[in-house]
């Protein structure tokens, strides 16, 4: 047996031991990516701080989101790695397919995403979602339907996809700022 598999033996163990932890954990498994997007929403209307500055990192995590859960949908589609619940005998608390590509792990992937373009600007709520996305991806693991692996390398496609974007905020920038500039116009 590989390591992945005995990674993921050690916390999907304690599944179905504590209902209310199986609960909690299947909730913010299941509706932890609406507190990342509720956290952009904030940020937008947000009058603390600059407010077009407020924006554009809006702008620049759901730029490097969509660019990152593209790089996995081309990955799903180059590569099909089963769900542990397909080749394993696991503690399942989550309905998912089997059809469903295990590798890797778009949850993971998002939430890492907006995480490290955060934490990139506001390191404060950066360190608060980057332990929120480290749960996620735990708990995608302890709900039995990610390996380590597919969780680790979605949080790492979003780090390298974080660092190639904001290398290039000299040209973003300006784009971003007319954005934002027509969408005040606008209203």
């Amino acid at each position: 047996m590989n390591f992945d598999y005995k990674l993921f033996e050690m916390i999907n163990q304690f599944a179905g031991q504590n209902d209310f932890l199986d609960q909690t954990v299947m909730l913010f498994s299941k509706f932890g990516p609406i507190l990342f997007g509720i956290v952009l929403v904030w940020l937008w209307f947000s009058k603390s701080g600059r407010m077009i500055e407020n924006r554009k990192i809006v702008l620049y995590v759901l730029t490097i989101t969509i660019i990152v859960l593209g790089i996995n949908k081309a990955i799903e589609l180059m590569y099909f790695r089963p769900r542990p619940f397909v080749t394993h005998s696991v503690h399942l608390l989550s309905h998912k397919t089997s059809a469903d590509p295990s590798f890797p792990s778009n949850h993971s992937a998002g939430a890492f995403a907006m995480t490290w373009a955060l934490f990139f600007y506001r390191k404060k709520i950066g360190i608060i979602l980057l332990i929120l996305a480290f749960f996620m991806a735990l708990s995608r693991i302890y709900i039995g339907v990610h390996y380590p692996l597919d969780v680790t390398t979605g949080a790492i496609i979003a780090l390298i996809i974080t660092v190639v974007v904001m290398s290039q905020k000299r040209f973003l920038d300006p784009i971003f700022q007319n954005f934002i500039q027509g969408f005040r116009k606008s209203i």
